[in-house]
């Protein structure tokens, strides 16, 4: 993800959206990496439940998530707060909102509505977006305001998914 956003530079926006297939083992990470990114940590933080949670030892328990937020940097109080309370029904309301279109497995993503499923080369994303910014680029061209874009083309006029 961060090579995309170097290589398209103000043109890519990446938002995340969790999708948890095993909730009892993978819902508090997914509450960790959400409460890590308020506090601006998010890939630092995932970094970490990766490779000293679940590659380590798969203990992606709380206390292991306390111990690797710290670690990270991360202010403790306020990691416990968003996680307890924001990122707990921010979490939830993403699985809501994924099902809604048909998100059923990890690794899934969605590129201007256009799906794409699986862990794929980098090849495979720069091909989708460079047709979906031409697309866009040509639709701005003749009019659409920018900020319009999403809603407009994306949302009003996509496909739905299910």
């Amino acid at each position: 993800m961060k090579q995309l956003l170097d290589d398209y530079k103000g043109d890519l926006k990446i938002v995340m959206k969790h999708l948890i297939v095993h909730p009892p083992v993978a819902t508090i990470p997914a509450e960790a990496a959400c409460a890590a990114h308020k506090q601006g940590k998010f890939w630092e933080m995932e970094d970490l439940i990766w490779v000293k949670g679940f590659r380590a030892n798969r203990n992606l328990a709380r206390d292991n998530m306390d111990k690797l937020a710290a670690e990270a940097g991360l202010n403790m109080g306020q990691f416990s707060k968003d996680m307890d309370g924001e990122c707990k029904q921010l979490v939830a309301k993403d699985q809501q909102d994924l099902r809604k279109v048909g998100g059923g497995g990890t690794p899934g993503f969605w590129i201007n509505g256009r799906f794409l499923s699986g862990a794929r080369p980098i090849e495979h994303f720069k091909a989708l977006i460079d047709e979906e910014l031409k697309k866009a680029n040509e639709r701005i061209g003749k009019g659409t305001r920018v900020e319009d874009y999403y809603n407009e083309w994306v949302l009003k006029k996509g496909k739905p998914s299910i």
